[in-house]
């Protein structure tokens, strides 16, 4: 409940400063939530040195879920586009597995059914700049901060394990639009990054239609993909998402 509301008043928090903001510099503030349908094309794990790996796809099913996705922000001089995300994500898996699993020291046997928890929750500071704008078409360069709360948990009832971390990193990012109409438009978001040790890769394509002048609406297709491979820790995901987002702008 604490954890609940300090979200809830870090939210409120978040949207009385951009509506501060906008009317100290005059900015375009801007609000929207996304929500949809996820599907998991891929989602591996391991936790610890010696452990299994094992697939919440293909070991134990992970169905179709809903998600949510929230971000506010303002563009300043229509060419610096600042924003805060904040995307939780929550899946769970059930079922009997055909094999054992080491997970995190305990052994979880064969043909006993199990649930398994994975959570990605990401926070996100962003930053993107026009680097080209004509009537039609238009580029922004930029770069996020990621942290992300991510990890997994088994459950049994002989055992219940888990492992949660905090991690950060930056990301580079790349807009496109393109104005298919005076009311239609067609865009690219992507953030991303890789290393030898893993990658972090978020990605939409999406048609925006202009309802009103402060009232935004977009349907498309983001790809959610990467992971890291860990001495003791590893997990690379790919996850499918089909959303709807409403934007209102102040």
């Amino acid at each position: 409940m604490k954890q609940k509301f300090i979200t809830k008043k870090s939210g409120f928090s978040l949207w009385i400063f951009f509506f501060s903001f906008n009317l100290n510099i005059n900015a375009q503030s801007y609000v929207n939530a996304e929500s949809g349908v996820l599907f998991t094309g891929l989602n591996n794990i391991k936790n610890g040195s010696n452990a299994s790996i094992f697939s919440l796809k293909d070991d134990l099913h992970t169905p179709p879920s809903s998600f949510l996705r929230y971000r506010a922000g303002f563009l300043l001089k229509n060419k610096h586009n600042f924003s805060i995300l904040y995307a939780p994500l929550s899946l769970t898996a059930t079922g009997l597995l055909e094999k054992d699993i080491l997970y995190d020291g305990e052994i979880f046997k064969a043909q006993k059914k199990i649930e398994a928890s994975y959570k990605f929750n990401s926070y996100r500071f962003t930053y993107n700049r026009k680097v080209f704008n004509n009537e039609a078409f238009e580029i922004g360069l930029g770069g996020s901060l990621k942290i992300r709360y991510a990890g997994s948990s088994l459950k049994n009832n002989e055992f219940f394990k888990e492992n949660f971390s905090l991690g950060f990193a930056p990301l580079f990012n790349l807009f496109l639009n393109y104005d298919i109409s005076e009311k239609v438009d067609f865009i690219f978001f992507g953030e991303g990054i890789a290393t030898n040790k893993g990658r972090a890769i978020d990605a939409s394509v999406s048609g925006k239609y202009l309802f009103t002048k402060n009232i935004h609406g977009n349907i498309g297709y983001r790809i959610l993909e990467g992971g890291s491979n860990g001495t003791s820790r590893y997990n690379f995901i790919e996850l499918h998402f089909l959303f709807a987002r409403l934007t209102f702008l102040y």
